[in-house]
């Protein structure tokens, strides 16, 4: 084709046809343009495809983590609003002298930790090591997908302190009353009254807040898989 082209202008030049050859030099470089404006075209045409499969690829596997990560965060929320409001049962058992027969498993609710929920971000860690969150094209939703893993991180080390911090603290503080916790009965359970430094660690336990932040961080996973499913089906 190249050659076929390349023929006519040597004809054209040869018949000196000045004129006629700018004309079809001007066309051949506007074909060219064409050409390549095409090729550009279709090039961007087939990444957009890509990027919108990758996207609906990501969205799906959010929403099954999102409503797996759900789950066990409200199984932690449950929990935690149970040690909060045992704790109150408890210590006002333990400072009124009462031998309630539910004294021991309110004792062992308050020193027997409630392990911290892992966020599932094997989408998300992915999206990042990719440098896909981009491929998300709505601004909104790509923030708060940014937004909420970020809390969830700071949720993590909130609850690493209080694993690590408050729990011990009270394992600490229960020996010092109870050598053998692995063999205890009420008595032993109600003679920790005289332990203040105990009685304060359960007081201060952080079941509020932890409880508090679950309940944030349940209500964001919550919005963010609405979100990305009002999404999907507007893009169905």
């Amino acid at each position: 084709m190249i050659k076929f082209f390349r023929e006519i202008r040597k004809n054209l030049l040869s018949e000196g046809k000045t004129v006629n050859y700018l004309k079809y030099a001007i066309g051949e470089i506007v074909l060219v343009v064409i050409g390549i404006l095409i090729a550009i075209q279709l090039n961007n045409w087939k990444q957009s495809s890509i990027e919108s499969g990758l996207e609906k690829k990501y969205l799906i596997n959010l929403v099954t983590e999102l409503e797996q990560d759900s789950i066990g965060l409200t199984e932690n929320y449950r929990q935690l609003q149970n040690q909060a409001k045992i704790k109150n049962h408890f210590l006002d058992l333990i400072n009124k002298e009462i031998k309630h027969d539910s004294i021991i498993y309110y004792f062992e609710y308050q020193w027997r930790p409630i392990q911290p929920k892992t966020a599932i971000k094997s989408t998300y860690s992915e999206m990042i090591n990719n440098s896909h969150l981009k491929i998300i094209k709505n601004d909104t939703l790509r923030k708060k997908i940014i937004n909420f893993y970020n809390a969830y991180e700071i949720l993590e080390k909130e609850e690493d302190f209080f694993i690590q911090s408050s729990t011990k603290t009270i394992l600490n503080l229960i020996s010092q009353s109870i050598p053998n916790i692995t063999n205890y009965d009420i008595d032993d359970v109600m003679s920790l009254k005289s332990n203040n430094h105990l009685l304060n660690a359960i007081q201060l336990n952080g079941a509020f807040t932890r409880r508090n932040n679950y309940k944030k961080i349940i209500n964001k996973c919550s919005e963010l898989t609405r979100d990305i499913k009002k999404l999907q089906a507007e893009q169905n």
